[in-house]
């Protein structure tokens, strides 16, 4: 039953992600990305020092060590795409960073030395075959914006990897705490660089509430289950459940800022997914 519960908690943040992207679409169009990063990701550090601050007590170097790579896979993630965002539609950063998906049992054999199935080959040519279609135009053209979102799937697989391997062995709220802080500072570092003139508060109420939502919700609270809860479900069936996030993050697009695609872009996204959980099958046997 544990890991039933686990799963929906997990099913609940690839909901709440997948509704960030339009959020995120409309807020950079104001802010710069390194900006909100930073905004958003202090925010959530904030919220569970606050909550857990008599864990912290618990933190030791090896938390702090594993934490920050776990930090800095996605600090790589989200800035790469949110900096995409700017240059591709919502829909198609939702579809493309859903790759990363299938870049996990890849990147696990690399890494890990994990038998690579055929049904894991099958997937990766399905989802290339679905990007192609995905960014089909009169020129079959694939923006910046899209290759940066693409680097940032992999991120988000090295992500993924990361928490399966450290949330087990360690303290989930603390390693939850450092990544998130990691992120921040890193954004900070970045924004303080190149985007110091943003820094400042007299932004719009509109921009403060997605970073708000985004901050309490799709950071806080999302890294926190995760951490949490991919403890007591296997690394497959969280990753066939992260396939859902492109489908979310398409219909809330839809809903929330009015942004169409083609029947050609929607049978890219389903041949992606198809070829999540293709390459998530045989080992979910």
């Amino acid at each position: 039953m544990k890991g039933i519960q686990a799963e929906i908690y997990l099913l609940i943040i690839v909901i709440i992600w997948g509704s960030t992207f339009a959020l995120i679409k409309g807020v950079i169009d104001t802010i710069p990305p390194y900006t909100y990063l930073a905004y958003r990701f202090l925010l959530a550090a904030l919220i569970l020092v606050v909550i857990f601050w008599k864990r912290l007590k618990k933190l030791n170097i090896m938390i702090l060590k594993k934490g920050s790579l776990i930090g800095i896979f996605l600090f790589l993630g989200y800035t790469l795409q949110t900096v995409g965002l700017k240059y591709t539609t919502a829909t198609k950063a939702g579809f493309i960073t859903g790759f990363s998906v299938v870049l996990v049992p890849i990147i696990s054999f690399l890494l890990l030395k994990e038998k690579v199935s055929r049904d894991s080959v099958i997937g990766v040519v399905l989802a290339t075959l679905g990007l192609w279609f995905l960014n089909y135009n009169s020129s079959f053209s694939f923006n910046l914006g899209d290759f940066l979102v693409l680097l940032c799937a992999f991120s988000f697989a090295m992500h993924i990897i990361s928490v399966g391997l450290f949330s087990k062995k360690l303290d989930y709220v603390l390693l939850a705490i450092t990544q998130i802080t990691v992120v921040f500072i890193l954004s900070l570092f970045m924004a303080l660089i190149f985007e110091r003139p943003a820094i400042h508060f007299s932004y719009s109420s509109d921009i403060w509430w997605s970073i708000l939502i985004t901050g309490i919700f799709a950071t806080a609270l999302a890294f926190y289950m995760q951490n949490r809860f991919q403890r007591h479900s296997t690394a497959t069936k969280t990753a066939i459940i992260f396939s859902g996030e492109p489908l979310f993050a398409a219909i809330f697009a839809y809903i929330l800022i009015r942004e169409k695609v083609g029947l050609i872009a929607w049978a890219g996204g389903l041949l992606i997914i198809f070829g999540m959980i293709i390459s998530q099958k045989e080992s979910a046997r």
